[in-house]
């Protein structure tokens, strides 16, 4: 197998793929679940802040500049979600942020005063060009998060917080513009792309109103593991890249909630 330098542009792009994932984007809701039959919509905004980014080189990095950019991503994104309550403390939603969909189950156990909420949610990430609609190519895929949450809410439920730790991964694939990725690479041609990333991290978050509207603000820590491989099962042939990164990142999010 041939590992063609520089591996930092690989590197770099590998991250840029994975900026605002599915898996990781925040959830916005407390631990306890909706009463059921109730239902709850929210609309707001998240955001990703990479704080630390750590890469694999075998050589010097000629272009650090581009590689922090790609990898701290940072940017702003909607969030949307719906929820629904279930008899027997369960709960069910649905979320999107950005470029991804959501959907996700969890029960709701009591623990004294507080509440524990154990979920599972799949991920679906909306096909990502690059370039602007420029055809430079695209990258999409799924996954799945483990969501462990633990919570109070107030008599009436004016205000609630919630934390907890949460993991996942997910699976990339798609195809990319080889000169976006290999300088001196060709601009007529696309190779695949195929990755694993996989992230864990913790979350922190409140809910403030009265009766039927909400406000709910959310900080997710996450700190992420990714491996990229450029060219394989090219029926061009050529050499493969391989690339890894580590990424930490903190994405806080906001959202106005409406129950009835």
């Amino acid at each position: 197998m041939l590992i063609q330098p520089p591996v930092e542009r690989a590197l770099a792009l590998a991250a840029a793929c994975l900026s605002g994932c599915a898996g990781s984007s925040p959830l916005l809701h407390p631990a306890h679940t909706l009463p059921a039959g109730d239902v709850m919509v929210g609309a707001g905004v998240t955001g990703t802040i990479g704080v630390l980014a750590a890469t694999e080189v075998s050589q010097s990095n000629s272009s650090e500049p581009v590689l922090e950019d790609f990898a701290v991503a940072p940017g702003v994104g909607p969030w949307g979600a719906g929820r629904v309550g279930i008899p027997g403390e369960n709960e069910a939603g649905i979320t999107y942020a950005g470029r991804s969909f959501r959907v996700d189950v969890r029960h709701a156990f009591p623990v004294g005063d507080l509440h524990l909420s154990l979920g599972v949610g799949g991920s679906a990430l909306v096909p990502r060009e690059r370039g602007g609609g420029d055809d430079l190519g695209a990258v999409t895929g799924g996954g799945a998060d483990v969501p462990i949450l633990l919570g109070w809410v107030s008599d009436a439920e004016l205000y609630s917080v919630w934390f907890g730790p949460r993991g996942g991964f997910e699976i990339l694939t798609g195809s990319i513009v080889e000169s976006e990725f290999l300088p001196g690479g060709r601009e007529d041609v696309k190779v695949p792309f195929s990755g694993k990333h996989f992230f864990v991290g913790g979350l922190l978050g409140a809910k403030v109103g009265f009766r039927t509207f909400h406000v709910a603000l959310e900080v997710d820590v996450n700190y992420h593991f990714a491996d990229g491989t450029f060219g394989e099962g090219s029926p061009l042939g050529g050499g493969i890249i391989e690339a890894s990164v580590g990424q930490l990142t903190i994405c806080p999010a906001g959202a106005l909630l409406l129950t009835f």
